[in-house]
């Protein structure tokens, strides 16, 4: 999603009025503290969000662009937009005769045709730009015209020559419908031979092994190259989402080497010791890839019984909030639900959806659980319509994990 140019306009002048930069989770803190004491609340993860430190960019909500404009000193985002009748075009948007530098314009133009050499001339121009926002903007865009073109195969290609491509590949677009193994056979092919750092290595090595699991249920060749490059990465250097994928995957080839049985606990527990310290939103990834995993492999009682992992399980579900809403809560809102019913509980719970804009390269694991959640609560002839359908999309789409969890 592309941020408008009223968005990058108040978050600069925000920057100004704050009188330092927001570039890193600290200074997000930091400039939540201080609007706080204007009683002004907007939560550190949205700030990180908003200025591209957390990925992707998403569309603020209304509630948190007011309180922005009111520490700029207007009345409301309306009055604000109401008096930027004259909004400088950032070069970075629009080429003109004084400027030659990276152009979204130009980028999407460049998309728009499919023009390869006018694309590689507008990627080499943003190797120069140190906006993080405009970059990040810059990659999200890329992915949204590779999902649909049919030049896809030479596009992606091309992405792995590129810093801004890189991006692409790693943070801003990770494709895990991977329809037809598009995205992954991208990343093998043309991303993975272009990479020294040995943490991004980790993320293809994951990416592959995971999707191999889900969708085919059998081990990746790739699991011995994942074993030897773990041997030498620290967990404590991970990025959440690394780390998240790393637990995953051991769990995975314990599961195929026929010892998973013996060894959940130990995963779990080690993964209840690593969550201290993480938010809301980073303790959900960290627990939903391990928990789809250990749900593939048949161990739903198991997990339903572990009390450690459920207490967090619930606080995070319990204590959930609309701006975090995410596809790893959205696993944990199934597993809470389906274990609910398990034990009967009487607890009444109106699950929450979000918004489809939010899902572009998710949307598979979406639909399934939205499928799920719909056969928990219907009756009747709804239920009977769900139950005949449900397990054919699942393994058409390889989400087979919602097929293990309502089994």
């Amino acid at each position: 999603m592309q941020p408008s140019l009223y968005i990058i306009t108040i978050c600069n002048q925000v920057e100004t009025q704050l009188g330092f930069k927001i570039k890193n989770i600290a200074d997000a803190h930091n400039a939540s503290a201080q609007m706080a004491v204007l009683k002004l609340h907007i939560s550190p993860h949205t700030i990180a969000r908003l200025y591209g430190v957390v990925k992707p960019f998403r569309m603020p909500y209304k509630d948190t662009l007011n309180v922005l404009a009111r520490f700029v000193n207007y009345n409301d985002w309306e009055d604000f937009c109401d008096n930027q009748t004259n909004i400088p075009f950032d070069p970075n948007f629009f080429l003109t005769e004084a400027s030659d530098g990276f152009s979204l314009a130009m980028l999407q133009l460049a998309l728009a045709n499919e023009s390869f050499e006018a694309l590689q001339l507008v990627l080499a121009k943003a190797k120069y730009n140190d906006d993080d926002t405009i970059r990040f903007t810059a990659a999200e865009l890329i992915g949204a015209y590779i999902r649909k073109s049919k030049k896809q195969k030479e596009l992606l290609q091309l992405m792995a020559e590129s810093t801004i491509g890189h991006l692409f590949y790693y943070e801003c677009y990770v494709d895990e419908d991977n329809e037809e193994r598009y995205f992954s056979d991208a990343l093998v092919h043309h991303y993975l031979p272009k990479l020294s750092n040995e943490y991004r290595k980790l993320f293809v090595y994951c990416f592959i092994i995971s999707q191999t699991a889900h969708k085919e249920y059998k081990a990746s060749p790739l699991i011995q190259e994942f074993q030897k490059l773990t041997i030498h990465l620290d967990q404590k250097n991970c990025h959440f989402h690394e780390l998240s994928r790393w637990i995953e995957c051991l769990i995975i080839i314990d599961g195929f080497t026929g010892v998973l049985q013996n060894t959940w606990k130990q995963h779990v527990a080690v993964l209840v010791a690593l969550s201290v310290g993480y938010n809301a939103n980073e303790k959900a990834w960290l627990f939903s890839r391990s928990l789809k995993a250990l749900l593939l492999f048949g161990l739903k009682e198991e997990l339903f019984n572990n009390d450690k992992l459920n207490d967090i399980i619930d606080s995070l579900i319990k204590n959930q909030k609309k701006e975090l809403h995410s596809i790893a809560l959205y696993v944990l809102q199934l597993y809470w639900i389906s274990k609910s019913m398990y034990f009967e509980s009487k607890i009444i719970y109106n699950p929450f959806r979000i918004h489809n804009i939010l899902f572009q390269n998710e949307s598979n694991e979406k639909t399934a659980i939205e499928f799920a959640v719909a056969s928990l609560f219907a009756t009747g002839e709804n239920k009977n319509i769900l139950a005949s359908n449900l397990k054919g999309y699942c393994e058409e789409k390889g989400v087979n994990w919602v097929i293990k969890l309502l089994e």
